[in-house]
């Protein structure tokens, strides 16, 4: 009984939206995926980018951070691409669910 339980609550825990990430969601993000980019990580912190801010940025905005190598700027950009487009693919999935569950 109880290793269902645990198998449901892992079935249904869903990954938390990047639009609600902290600072500190977004650092783990960027260790993760940006971790050769390493010497711009601190930049991320200093400007306090949260998952919202991390979700707005462009190639113009990194540019301003700091970021001025454009091949290290333009491999972080898609990189924030790549979580753009997770996000919308999360929200699309829950539109569905709740269209289906509501209707």
């Amino acid at each position: 009984m109880v290793e269902e339980i645990t198998k449901l609550k892992t079935k249904t825990c869903r990954p938390i939206p990047a639009i609600l990430w902290t600072v500190a969601d977004v650092q783990k993000w960027y260790r993760r995926h940006c971790s050769e980019y390493h010497q711009y990580n601190e930049l991320f912190l200093q400007h306090e980018i949260t998952g919202r801010a991390l979700l707005r940025l462009n190639d113009n905005s990194l540019q301003r951070m700091g970021i001025q190598n454009n091949r290290d700027r333009e491999a972080i950009w898609r990189e924030i691409v790549k979580q753009r487009l997770k996000t919308d693919i999360m929200e699309i999935r829950d539109l569905e669910f709740m269209h289906m569950y509501y209707d």
